[in-house]
């Protein structure tokens, strides 16, 4: 256990002791001196021995707190943290004290995360260890460090506090939200995927997987009996689908400038990888591969497999990747995917697109058409819906208004344009986009056009 230098600090009290002794001779001085028939020497006398003996007992408090056992530090951190959630921290301390003392705990601070009780009093117990929790909320992906716990020990007559920090270095990934894959999975086994916006549509087409045999249900079509099976066992039987498996998705996932804006704590890129890792958990549940390709400055492949495991090596790719200043060159990465994914797939393009770039979208889109179904997800900033509801009561706010309901206009018809070409495109905000997502792919996957 390496702790760091010690520090020994007075109390308020002792402060307040020392003032006022000393204030006191001051003030019989005084006294003494404007006032003759006031004598002031037994006042300044009585009040030199007090003072002398306040001085003995903070001598012979901090000598006493050079005696003090240390305290241990043991700090429980989850090693795998969803961003912006909020996830309990445990302390355990061990000491030798053999009377009670209550000391203050301080926790390392750091700039990625808010905390919530960070600073507790606690009491220690004779041969008793002690633990105590707090929450911490990660604002930031990547690695998390918390290094130190300072801690402050009152002296043995409480004149003093001994301040010191103990080493105790514990490390974390902070990963995009997998916190919505929890929630998806109890709701799913329940049905109620709806509470997260997520809704699953009927079936169209054919391009199902035959799934078993059962017993005929009202409603079911007359192309679903089987009547091989039914005159064998002399009542209706029903083939029963499944959705296609062992098909595959790739999220192209932008990394550009764009992606930097915010509508609340995090931005449009954090908002991207959480929608993407939902998507991934739903699409490698339903038995396809999923494959990531970022794009932008840093450019990272994770290929495309099968397996519900398999979002653990997602998350575990994109839980460091940041956004760069640079601008997304969207026909450079649809050459890339048509490079290294050949098998015809469901790409879904995430970005943040202003109009002036639609021509060069169109034109990558245009290139994976020929090899794969695309989907668009355009992220729309909050700042202009918000621009639309707020009054309208000088110049600037009309120019503001008119500005915004002309991009709009322009981006409805920049996404209207990529709809007839065959792709499909969502238009949302940053909040708004895992629901989103999750339920083209639904539309997708059900409808067999894959």
């Amino acid at each position: 256990m390496t702790i760091s230098k010690k520090r020994w600090r007075p109390t308020p009290k002792t402060i307040f002791l020392a003032g006022g002794l000393g204030s006191a001779a001051l003030l019989a001085g005084l006294l003494g001196h404007w006032w003759t028939a006031f004598s002031a020497d037994w006042v300044q006398w009585s009040l030199l021995a007090a003072g002398l003996m306040l001085f003995f007992l903070v001598l012979l408090d901090y000598a006493g707190s050079r005696s003090q056992p240390d305290v241990g530090v043991e700090r429980l951190l989850a090693s795998g943290l969803a961003l912006n959630q909020w996830t309990e921290v445990r302390l355990i301390f061990t000491h030798h004290f053999r009377y009670p003392v209550t000391i203050e705990v301080f926790d390392d601070i750091n700039p990625q995360v808010v905390c919530e009780h960070v600073q507790q009093f606690v009491p220690l117990q004779p041969d008793q260890s002690t633990q105590i929790t707090y929450r911490l909320r990660a604002l930031q992906r990547g690695p998390l460090t918390l290094q130190k716990c300072h801690i402050r020990v009152p002296t043995p007559l409480g004149f003093g506090s001994v301040s010191y920090s103990v080493a105790v270095e514990s490390t974390a990934k902070v990963y995009p939200n997998f916190s919505a894959i929890a929630a998806y999975t109890i709701l799913a086994a329940e049905n109620h995927t709806n509470e997260l916006g997520i809704r699953r549509k009927n079936r169209r087409g054919q391009g199902l997987d035959f799934h078993q045999l059962r017993e005929y249900r009202q409603g079911d079509s007359l192309r679903q009996i089987s009547w091989k099976a039914t005159s064998h066992r002399q009542q209706l039987i029903s083939k029963e689908y499944q959705d296609e498996r062992d098909q595959n998705v790739i999220l192209l996932i932008d990394s550009g400038r764009r992606m930097r804006a915010k509508d609340d704590e995090l931005d449009h890129f954090d908002h991207a990888l959480n929608a993407s890792i939902l998507v991934s958990y739903i699409a490698l549940r339903q038995g396809d591969s999923v494959g990531v390709l970022s794009f932008g400055h840093t450019e990272r492949w994770i290929s495309p497999q099968k397996g519900a495991d398999r979002v653990n090596v997602i998350l575990n790719g994109l839980y460091d990747l940041q956004v760069e200043n640079c601008a997304p060159d969207y026909l450079a990465a649809a050459e890339k995917v048509f490079q290294l994914q050949r098998k015809r797939s469901l790409i879904v393009l995430v970005t943040n697109s202003r109009d002036e770039e639609i021509e060069e979208l169109i034109m990558a889109v245009r290139l994976l058409q020929k090899r794969h179904l695309v989907l668009v997800a355009n992220i729309r900033e909050a700042v202009l819906d918000n621009t639309l509801i707020e009054p309208v009561t000088d110049l600037d706010q009309a120019a503001a208004y008119a500005g915004t309901v002309n991009y709009l206009h322009l981006r409805k018809a920049a996404h209207k344009k990529l709809q007839q070409s065959g792709v499909y495109s969502v238009d949302c905000l940053a909040k708004d986009l895992a629901p989103a997502l999750a339920n083209s792919y639904w539309e997708i996957k059900r409808s067999g056009v894959l």
